[in-house]
């Protein structure tokens, strides 16, 4: 356990852990998370993204939902330039982004421009590995945990050793179904148990996959 530790712990140095916490498979396998159920994501993709990066994405994140009995159907809304820079700016993009009707969850993939690659060189030349810390891979919402963007193109072979797109994804995952970031999955497995339960509550939206948001809060019904 401790070289586990360690390593996660480089690697928050490096970038960020790219699980939101150390698999606890006895505990989840001694849990039900009931019937399969799928959820549809929106995806708004970087020009130059093509449809089977996304389909290869998905591919591996379902990989991961089988563990809940979950399945994310990717729904590809329109392609475009990047809104901005940096990752706050597409964040709040997605933020002020209106969910629309068939959609649970809405992600924007992000490219790789020159103006990114010369960015991580200046970085990287001010002080190794902090070109790697400054750009994050990915973010999530916590108002209600449904709106979100990932990295979904690499160049550096820096950061490929430590993540990729497709551990993003994972990573980011997670947050789109309520979870937080801990040690071990113990709790992000109560909460997916927690939302699945919710697909019975009669005040949801029956057109909506519900989440818990960061603080706790039923999103039962789409947001705006």
């Amino acid at each position: 356990m401790f070289s586990k530790l360690k390593f996660c712990y480089l690697l928050l140095i490096l970038n960020t852990c790219t699980t939101v916490g150390f698999h606890q498979n006895s505990i989840r396998e001694s849990m039900s998370f009931g019937e399969q159920t799928t959820f549809r994501v929106c995806v708004v993709k970087e020009t130059g993204i093509l449809d089977k990066d996304v389909a290869n994405l998905f591919e591996n994140w379902n990989e991961e939902l089988k563990l809940y009995q979950l399945k994310a159907i990717p729904v590809v809304l329109f392609a475009m330039e990047r809104p901005g820079f940096y990752g706050t700016d597409i964040l709040e993009y997605m933020m002020n982004m209106r969910m629309p009707d068939g959609c649970d969850r809405l992600l924007y993939l992000k490219g790789r421009t020159w103006g990114d690659i010369v960015f991580e060189i200046v970085t990287l030349g001010i002080f190794v590995g902090v070109g790697i810390k400054l750009e994050l891979q990915g973010a999530v919402e916590t108002e209600t945990n449904t709106k979100g963007y990932i990295k979904a193109k690499y160049i550096s072979t820096i950061q490929l050793l430590f993540t990729s797109p497709n551990s993003t994804l994972v990573h980011e995952g997670y947050h789109l179904l309520g979870c937080g970031h801990q040690l071990f999955m113990k709790e992000c497995y109560e909460r997916i148990k927690d939302v699945k339960l919710l697909l019975s509550d009669p005040n949801r939206d029956p057109t909506f996959f519900p989440v818990i948001n960061t603080s706790g809060k039923k999103i039962l019904k789409r947001p705006n």
